[in-house]
């Protein structure tokens, strides 16, 4: 049995929605507790980030709810909670840190989708931590000292930890009340009677929200940031797939937070898979 103290790869929902376990945080608001020296970060290229989070149509609606070579689950869906808003609009809230593979896996599908709502103008990529870490230097985004703009949601961000596992980012009470009230077995029964706390750990406007990563980090061994993005308009790469798919399924989400705003992402047919496979009908 995995407990709150011990980091490890956890079943969630079904194989491939894993997740890192992690540990309580301090009290105080979503901001750096500590320089972010111990990560190997760089800032991310105009043409890669162009890359990650253009709507690329053709890819979106090619690749829908498709991924056939790597399973790819969706967020759950709950209901009867009090929305989370925050500046007037929904609430996207992540939870994650540096040194998680799974952590790295999400953060593509997350770019690109939150990519179709607005802006970053500021992101850094990294890897995740080295051996002996499970599913090592997996290539990704880390949000920490992002800034990304949207007039439709609010996306707000939590990186826990840095590569070696040093401090980074606290959590507010709130924020972690949700992880506390959501990642339990009432929600997610094949996690056991734990104590919960898989990271990644996505809120969509206490709507959806998701425990784990959508589909295994070992998808991307062995590739760069530079490959995975420039590859992201082929909607025949099983890396396609698998990063498309999730952004749909997570983009459905959002819309419906937004009142299928805005229309021109919305109204994509690959969102609408998205929609129909979730349950979503509007």
């Amino acid at each position: 049995m995995i407990t709150w103290a011990v980091v490890g790869v956890v079943l969630v929902l079904v194989s491939v929605l894993v997740g890192i376990r992690v540990t309580g945080t301090k009290n105080g608001s979503s901001s750096s507790t500590n320089s972010n020296s111990n990560s190997v970060t760089r800032r991310a290229p105009s043409a890669l980030l162009s890359e990650a989070t253009g709507l690329n149509v053709g890819a979106a609606n090619a690749v829908g709810v498709m991924s056939p070579i790597t399973s790819v689950t969706p967020p759950l869906k709950i209901s009867g909670q009090r929305a989370l808003t925050s500046h007037g609009r929904p609430e996207l809230l992540y939870v994650g840190a540096e040194f998680c593979p799974f952590c790295a896996a999400e953060r593509w599908p997350m770019v690109v989708a939150l990519g179709r709502f607005g802006t970053f103008s500021q992101l850094d990529i990294t890897d995740s931590a080295p051996s002996p870490e499970v599913f090592p230097l997996t290539p990704t985004f880390t949000f920490y000292q992002s800034a990304y703009s949207s007039k439709f949601v609010t996306f707000v961000w939590v990186e826990t930890e840095t590569r070696t596992h040093r401090p980074l980012m606290s959590m507010t009470n709130a924020e972690s009340a949700l992880v506390a009230k959501y990642d339990i077995e009432h929600y997610l029964p094949m996690n056991g009677s734990g104590p919960g706390g898989s990271i990644p750990f996505l809120d969509f406007g206490n709507r959806f929200f998701q425990a784990g990563a959508s589909f295994t980090p070992a998808l991307l061994t062995g590739l760069s940031q530079s490959t995975i993005a420039k590859g992201l308009d082929d909607s025949t790469s099983p890396v396609t797939e698998a990063i498309v798919t999730s952004a749909n399924f997570l983009t459905a989400d959002i819309c419906a937070l937004t009142h299928e705003q805005p229309t021109q992402v919305c109204v994509l047919s690959g969102v609408k898979a998205a929609d129909r496979k979730s349950g979503l009908q509007w």
